[in-house]
């Protein structure tokens, strides 16, 4: 057992006619794992809270995990995977889910479910070989992009909250003191950055094709 802080913060929105689509982020965190289920529950809601600036109000927060140690999760893992030793579902009472907050303006265009936008973290690890700089990325659905003719650029408000959120999890601020990292990994975070294009992140829910 590799004792480690990891949560997975899990979201749905509308895609393709199924309010039900998820997709989820799990942020691997500098510090000690949380004692008690109090614990757990606040810094899932401390995340939330800077997360939720990431996505439109069409995509809402549902459920929430909790892992204790990293077995399983690193890169290069085989065999048991460490389960999760905390959960919440938003959807039950006295819970209730929690809405993005990214706004629409005048001429804001939504992008499309597969759409998204990204924010990334430099770590002073690099890969052997080749010797490239290592990133930790997380991905966004829920896009607000600009008018026409520049509707391949997200939002700049939006991509004012991604960097905002890539720096709360990068210098000390974000509760208890912690800093993103990967699994395995107690990372030096050299800066960040979030995208200002949009992307495309594959969903599990696509539909079949149309009959010829």
């Amino acid at each position: 057992m590799s004792a480690q802080t990891g949560i997975t913060v899990v979201k749905r929105f509308t895609y393709r006619g199924d309010a039900n689509e998820e997709f989820s982020n799990t942020y691997w965190l500098s510090g000690t794992v949380p004692s008690d289920a109090t614990a757990w529950r606040a810094l899932f809601d401390a995340l939330v809270l800077q997360e939720k600036t990431c996505y439109h109000s069409g995509v809402s927060v549902i459920r929430g995990y909790g892992y204790a140690d990293n077995d399983g999760h690193k890169t290069g893992d085989t065999g048991t995977v460490s389960p999760s030793v905390w959960t919440v579902d938003m959807t039950v009472a006295p819970n209730t889910p929690v809405a993005g907050t990214a706004v629409f303006a005048g001429g804001d265009v939504q992008a499309s479910g597969d759409q998204a936008g990204w924010v990334r973290w430099k770590t002073d690890r690099r890969t052997d070989p080749g010797g490239k700089a290592i990133y930790l990325r997380k991905y966004f659905h829920g896009v607000i992009l600009q008018t026409l003719p520049n509707q391949d650029e997200i939002k700049a408000a939006l991509v004012t909250s991604y960097g905002a959120f890539g720096a709360k999890l990068s210098d000390g601020t974000f509760i208890d003191g912690r800093k993103v990292t990967a699994a395995g990994h107690d990372d030096t975070l050299l800066s960040h950055g979030a995208s200002v294009y949009v992307t495309t992140r594959t969903l599990k829910r696509r539909g079949k094709r149309p009959g010829s």
